[in-house]
């Protein structure tokens, strides 16, 4: 899982290296349809150095991005038009000084279409423009659509990853543990096979707004006890008649986010970016969080149950949905 360096609405550790990034990726998300022209970011710090970081948005012409560092000005076109119909867009700058280039994009989440530009001789940004340009009190405006934004020094932006949040009660040797406080060797409890050690723990700081929204499994619909955050990615079991009735399986795996149906789950997207856990036992195991199956993540090992592909969910969702909506356990 690739590290973000910057989230918006996220403040960066201090002691971070002065030096301009020479290799990165800025992201962004927003939120569709627009007007047809935007301002989706403008940042123009106070300094004694002119500096500007500005996106600009137009159905038509496109998408251009001004930088500005002293007396060097750089203007990125991408060539529209663009689509917008309703969903989610992605932005993505990326600069590599080596190799002197830049690369622009955008997409619309989920249509498999993605526009390119490319060109030569761009400027960096450096941590200490991080830090101004993603603090919410800071010195840039930010367009009402802009979900988040953030910068990473992979080639690539980073993939959504399986998580839950730092809250989490975790089912272990000493009774039930808040996730965030899980620690290696910490013994927990698997539904497979007993007590298991923790192998590691990965700390992740992620978006939490657009296509990396997390999703809040509802009491007591899955048998839990309270509300659980987890990331959209994250596998949980799902048992019943539904599931029996449907796939032959007592239990069977399905990623959080196919069970926002307004009442079993829902997203949410209140932050802009926020802290959570990744448990690795070794092996993916199923671990007890407050009387829900939740996977650990692992990358190896084959998954204890069968996983579900999203077409396949919908319909078991929506029976599971109206048993409980009728009040049945």
């Amino acid at each position: 899982m690739q590290d973000w360096i910057a989230l918006s609405d996220l403040t960066l550790p201090p002691n971070r290296p002065l030096q301009p990034l020479r290799r990165a990726v800025f992201i962004c998300e927003v939120s569709l349809p627009l007007a047809s022209t935007a301002v989706v970011l403008d940042w123009q710090p106070t300094g004694d150095t002119a500096q500007t970081f500005s996106i600009f948005l137009d159905a038509t012409a496109g998408i251009i991005l001004l930088h500005r560092l002293g007396n060097r000005v750089r203007r990125h076109v991408l060539p529209g038009p663009l689509p917008m119909d309703y969903g989610t867009a992605r932005i993505t700058y990326g600069w590599n000084q080596l190799a002197d280039r830049w690369v622009m994009t955008f997409s619309r989440i989920g249509s498999g279409t993605e526009l390119r530009a490319t060109g030569r001789d761009p400027i960096m940004l450096d941590h200490n423009d991080l830090a101004d340009l993603c603090r919410p009190d800071g010195t840039g405006s930010r367009h009402p659509a802009l979900l988040w934004f953030g910068v990473t020094q992979g080639s690539e932006p980073p993939q959504r990853a399986p998580w839950i949040g730092l809250r989490t009660p975790i089912e272990t040797a000493r009774g039930a543990v808040a996730a965030g406080n899980l620690r290696p060797g910490d013994m927990v409890r698997t539904v497979d096979n007993g007590l298991q050690p923790v192998l590691r723990m990965h700390h992740l700081r992620l978006p939490s707004r657009g296509s990396f929204a997390p999703v809040i499994l509802r009491a007591p619909f899955l048998g839990q006890g309270s509300d659980v955050l987890l990331g959209a990615d994250q596998l949980v079991v799902l048992n019943g008649p539904e599931v029996e009735y449907m796939f032959g399986e007592e239990e069977v795996l399905v990623q959080a986010d196919a069970l926002t149906d307004g009442s079993i789950a829902r997203r949410d997207s209140f932050r802009a970016a926020m802290d959570c856990v990744s448990i690795d036992l070794g092996l993916p195991e199923l671990l007890l969080a407050d009387g829900l199956q939740i996977l650990s993540h692992s990358l190896t090992g084959e998954a204890p149950r069968a996983i579900l592909h999203p077409y396949e969910a919908q319909q078991l969702v929506s029976l599971i949905g109206r048993r409980s909506r009728h009040g049945a356990a």
